[in-house]
Parts: structure tokens; sequence; C-alpha cells
């Protein structure tokens, strides 16, 4: 049977746990929106260079979406949406 200092941390450490994962939900929405937003760029820096030869344009897409990949890579881990080699995740927790 836990004691009264075991037991009481228990409470505690479930407000902690539960106010980590709403900063990191926010974060995760952040990131999902800064994604979005790169990609409405991209769209619209692609339909300027449509029929250009910017080069500035281009350089600029270029650089765009490597971020928005980098972007999209980062949050598609963060959310199990791509599993890395060695990561353990909570369905193969032990109930």
């Amino acid at each position: 049977m836990p004691d009264e200092q075991t037991a009481g941390a228990r409470p505690l450490r479930l407000a902690e746990q539960e106010a980590l994962n709403r900063a990191l939900l926010e974060k995760l929405a952040d990131r999902e929106r800064a994604i979005d937003h790169l990609q409405a760029q991209l769209d619209k820096l692609r339909r300027m260079n449509f029929g250009s030869r910017s080069e500035k344009v281009s350089r600029r897409i270029v650089q765009m979406e490597a971020d928005l990949k980098a972007l999209q890579k980062e949050s598609d881990t963060l959310t199990g949406r791509i599993l890395l080699p060695g990561v353990r995740w909570f369905a193969e927790l032990p109930g």
C-alpha cells in the first residue's frame, strides 16, 4: 500500500502531465498553422512564377519548399504519422 507521500505525489504528477500535454498540443497547433501559412505562400509564389523567368522567385520557392518539408516531417514525427526506428510509442508500452 502506498504511503501518504507517494499517494499525494500522484495527483501532482497527473496535473503536471496534463499541463505538459496542453502545452505540447498548443505547440503542435502552432506548427500546423505555420505549415498551412508556408503552403499558402508557396502556392502564391508558384502562381507568380508561372511563365516567368524570375530567379529570385524561383530561389525563394526552392527555399520555402525545403522549409515546408522540414516542418511537415517534424510535425509528422511529433504526431506519430511517421514512426522512427528505436522510438517507443504509447501503443508499445506495457499495459
